[in-house]
């Protein structure tokens, strides 16, 4: 959200277009939590904040398996974890709804995805947290946001290569 409540950078992307196929489920031992050697991630849990420590876990160790150093690592899976906390802070008013968290290896960096099939509930006017954004935008290098009418998505970029 930008400063006057509106969606930050919106982009017509939708996450399936851009990884097809089947989304594990957190019962599924094989996608959900990708070998070492796997080059796309793809987890699904429950919407839900006890739940939210499986995505940092799960998307460390497929970061460490890219050979990310530990600090990229640490900041990526800390941004998608800001992204699924507001997964389950506004996406799903009943409580009942999954976070889809998706990721792989770009040509100069990654991308990780963060997906909710919910209809995005506004903070209540004495909620005083509100800081997943700026804690996400301060630990990578891009983060788009992209709302449409069967959920959101955000996009978290971080390059592993700088320009000199």
């Amino acid at each position: 959200m930008d400063a006057n409540g509106g969606p930050e950078r919106c982009h017509q992307l939708r996450g399936r277009d851009l990884y097809p196929g089947h989304v594990a489920q957190e019962q599924d031992p094989g996608p959900a939590r990708p070998s070492q050697g796997s080059d796309e991630f793809e987890f699904r849990i429950p919407a839900r904040a006890e739940e939210l420590r499986n995505v940092r876990h799960a998307l460390a160790a497929w970061l460490a398996g890219q050979d990310a150093p530990p600090d990229v690592a640490a900041d990526m899976a800390l941004a998608a974890h800001e992204a699924a906390a507001n997964v389950v802070e506004h996406a799903y008013p009943n409580g009942a709804g999954d976070v889809i968290v998706r990721a792989r290896r770009e040509d100069e960096g990654l991308l990780v995805v963060v997906q909710d099939e919910g209809h995005w509930r506004s903070p209540s006017r004495t909620d005083q947290r509100g800081r997943g954004l700026t804690v996400m935008r301060s630990l990578v290098d891009e983060v788009v946001i992209a709302p449409s009418p069967s959920g959101t998505t955000v996009f978290l970029r971080r390059r592993l290569t700088y320009a000199p």
